[in-house]
């Protein structure tokens, strides 16, 4: 047996292909013309076992456009056997990898499968990432995707790149967020697209949870919100109690569910950070929103004791007002049909129904605009949480600062002094820079050594951008500040996408498009 590998002619039929991380040989006609035209040229490398058969390891398209063409020899370069099985395999996988990306490259779904075979067969995450010239990322995506059969089928179509799959992973079984996902993929808006998908499945599990809830107690729980002129579903403001009073909500919720309905809408409030509880505003000091060691006025709770959120609130149709015990009032009665004569209340003061209408169309306004408002603060959160790893990942990892640094931060400090007292900015800046918990941004600059400037630099940028951000809220798109504008363009300017939200906040998109746009992908 051969010790030393050897250049030999061989039938290329006489070759065992063996197992190749290339499924497909897309054997296409310029290259068959080439393989007619002038044979196989550059060899191709195989390994002699000990029972003197030949497996290759490379060259799995020249040998069979060679067959299918009917070439009678191959220039083949033999290796003698190295190793057990698990080593050869593992070799074999490495080798194709990287030799087929010199030539027609892997489709990222091939990729992934001889990822993974690497990995089953023992070879380290990290040392696949050395031996392939890839990211760790990509090693781990690789091993999420090959469970997916949509992100494999996508991935051997070219619609994702290996590091795209594993957030599509995530929504398997959702089959319209990932067409969603596919439109963009490949763009500088895939991230920000995950992020409010993700934002708008939690929003889904939490009405799902509340609609259940409302269900186990015996109301209808419905999709929409009833017109003024449904006659099914009469609203509860416009009713009144046995004794002539005005219906509330509390005395709603006191009757027996059997003749109601609810529709959920969201609505922004305060919750307690603890229990998830709604607060009511008005028990709240928003002195010290900043000002953290400020104490509360008496009766009054500390602003950190919060946090905004949404939460869907039940709104109240009696579907059956005998059943209920309430009434109408004649002019509601009178709209919906009803004989007046019926009614414990006679009252009709005059063009009653006329303001009602009236009244109620002004309401429908008022709630679009606050659908409006709730759709484009969500899309303002989501791009925050992309634009904080972002900032994080991309810019303040490095060990120099980016390229315009100085200059903005000469601008911001001399505009905005204030910046640095910041308490939430002072909060937010050691999640920016990647500080474990028990680090500090003083701490970081006290470990700089005399030649650290590049790096100290990088942590003042910190410092500003994370005060800068703490500033940026959900709903900065109303009223942008200067200084937002100018942390944008500066995050823009040293690559960081934009989402369509923060273009409305810069001016160069219209929240009434984004907004319809964004109703469009719900």
């Amino acid at each position: 047996m051969t010790t030393t590998a050897e250049l030999v002619h061989l039938d290329p039929a006489t070759l065992d292909t063996g197992e190749n991380v290339r499924l497909d040989p897309r054997l296409d006609r310029d290259f068959l013309a080439s393989i007619e035209a002038h044979g196989v040229l550059a060899p191709v490398t195989a390994v002699r076992l000990d029972d003197g058969s030949v497996v290759l390891r490379d060259g799995q398209r020249r040998t069979q456009a060679a067959r299918q063409l009917g070439v009678r020899t191959i220039p083949v370069y033999v290796h003698p056997d190295e190793g057990d099985e698990s080593t050869r395999g593992s070799r074999r996988v490495i080798e194709q990898i990287v030799l087929n990306d010199h030539r027609a490259q892997l489709t990222d779904a091939e990729r992934a499968r001889g990822i993974n075979q690497l990995l089953l067969d023992g070879v380290s995450p990290a040392t696949v990432a050395k031996e392939l010239s890839i990211t760790k990322d990509a090693v781990a995506a690789a091993k999420v995707a090959i469970n997916s059969d949509t992100a494999m089928s996508a991935l051997d179509a070219g619609q994702l790149t290996l590091v795209e799959a594993t957030c599509f992973v995530e929504f398997d079984g959702d089959d319209n967020a990932q067409a969603d996902l596919l439109t963009v993929a490949g763009t500088n808006q895939f991230d920000h697209r995950v992020a409010q998908l993700r934002a708008e499945r939690e929003e889904r599990r939490r009405y799902a949870e509340a609609a259940h809830e409302y269900a186990a107690k015996g109301y209808a729980v419905l999709d929409k919100r009833p017109g003024w002129y449904d006659k099914t579903h009469i609203a509860a403001h416009n009713l009144k109690d046995s004794s002539g009073a005005n219906l509330t909500d509390e005395a709603v919720a006191a009757m027996a569910p059997t003749h109601w309905a609810v529709w959920l809408d969201t609505a922004e409030v305060y919750l307690d950070v603890e229990t998830g509880t709604v607060v009511d505003e008005d028990d709240i000091d928003f002195d010290t929103a900043d000002s953290p060691d400020l104490e509360p006025d008496e009766g009054l709770r500390h602003f950190r004791t919060v946090t905004e959120g949404t939460v869907f609130e039940a709104h109240y149709f009696c579907t059956d007002l005998a059943g209920a015990a309430v009434t109408m009032p004649e002019w509601l009665a009178r709209q919906h049909g009803v004989d007046p004569d019926t009614l414990a209340d006679a009252s009709d003061p005059d063009g009653a129904d006329d303001r009602e209408r009236a009244r109620e169309e002004q309401a429908d306004k008022e709630r679009a605009e606050r659908r409006k408002l709730i759709a484009l603060n969500k899309l303002g959160q989501a791009a925050a949480t992309v634009r904080r790893e972002w900032v994080r990942d991309k810019l303040l990892s490095r060990k120099t600062a980016p390229k315009g640094s100085a200059l903005y931060l000469a601008e911001v400090i001399v505009n905005r002094p204030d910046l640095f007292n910041d308490y939430h900015g002072q909060k937010l800046a050691p999640e920016l820079l990647g500080l474990s918990d028990k680090e500090s941004p003083k701490a970081a600059v006290a470990a700089l050594p005399a030649t650290g400037d590049g790096r100290a630099l990088v942590i003042l940028l910190a410092m500003v951008l994370a005060t800068t951000e703490a500033r940026t809220a959900k709903d900065a798109w109303r009223a942008p500040q200067e200084s937002t504008k100018s942390y944008l363009r500066f995050l823009e300017d040293n690559g960081y996408p934009l989402s369509d939200i923060e273009h409305v906040i810069l001016g160069t998109r219209k929240s009434g498009v984004v907004y319809r746009q964004a109703c469009t992908t719900d």
